[in-house]
């Protein structure tokens, strides 16, 4: 059964406040980073508006029907938006939006709430975004919209307007670390979580053997590039067959890392603590400056 991540327990209680007291709006937006559980919050808060027994702090029962319904994902009342798998761009296609309209007009079938979820709500078209904002001004009697979204400043504004943001911050390391120590296979905790920039969900995918090899590949390529060791068209040709989202995320990181360390001798915060002697010996010279170029 879905459990509560320890870092959200404030916004749980405040939203459950919002629910027993009637004041739950028609569309809640769920911001923040990715990897701090915005997703599995928002899937443990839409089976607690469904369960018929949930617990004294909200969390469903599991065993009911309802949650027996959702976690076997037909639960007539729940609604899962995602992008088309149709959809070469990777969006949310208008017609998936023209069918939602459609499907919020009926009536809840267990009379409490009918739900939505929206995910990630940026990646609507145009022409989709466009319909859902319809749906929005005039908003189902009975329906709860949850949007998800690490980036909403992508989504029209109209749209930001009429959702109350409730905002998911990177927890701090206090409760981050302890929840990560318990799942964690082969990295360390607290590297991972620093690799991740603090995002605990994210730090748990980065816990695989293959991959923390392969990033120490390619950050080994990359400190020798630094320092003027290797030929960059070699180093070029070899990161043009990795995952080059992957590579970004990784090489952002270290040219971030980088650069931190030439402006201040002890930063705060690297993405790359475990290898902090290796950056702050590579961050003078010439390569260094114009890789950073």
């Amino acid at each position: 059964m879905m459990t509560l991540l320890p870092w959200q327990n404030t916004i749980w209680s405040r939203l459950q406040q919002m629910r027993d007291s009637g004041r739950l709006p028609h569309a809640l937006l769920f911001s923040g980073p990715q990897g701090v559980g915005k997703d599995l919050f928002a899937q443990l808060f839409a089976k607690s508006l469904l369960c018929h027994e949930p617990d004294s702090s909200g969390l469903p029962c599991g065993h009911c029907q309802p949650c027996h319904l959702l976690a076997s994902g037909v639960h007539p009342d729940f609604t899962n938006i995602a992008p088309d798998a149709e959809s070469k761009s990777g969006e949310i296609l208008v017609d998936t939006i023209r069918g939602l309209a459609f499907s919020t007009t009926l009536t809840s079938t267990a009379g409490s709430h009918r739900i939505v979820l929206l995910r990630p709500a940026e990646r609507m078209s145009n022409s989709a975004a466009n319909a859902f904002l319809k749906t929005l001004e005039e908003p189902p009697l009975g329906t709860l919209m949850i949007l998800i979204s690490d980036r909403p400043s992508r989504l029209l504004p109209t749209i930001r307007s009429r959702c109350q943001l409730i905002g998911f911050a990177t927890p701090p390391a206090e409760q981050a670390l302890p929840w990560l120590e318990a799942q964690v296979k082969h990295g360390d905790p607290g590297m991972l979580l620093a690799l991740a920039g603090g995002a605990p969900l994210r730090a748990l995918e980065l816990d695989d053997s293959a991959l923390l090899e392969q990033r120490d590949s390619l950050l080994t390529a990359f400190i020798a590039l630094a320092e003027g060791r290797t030929d960059p068209v070699k180093v070029a040709a070899d990161w043009a067959k990795q995952d080059l989202n992957m590579l970004f995320e990784w090489w952002s990181g270290w040219l971030i890392d980088l650069l931190q360390l030439q402006a201040v001798e002890q930063p705060v915060t690297l993405f790359n603590k475990d290898r902090r002697e290796t950056f702050k010996n590579s961050v003078t010279g010439e390569p260094c400056r114009q890789l950073q170029q």
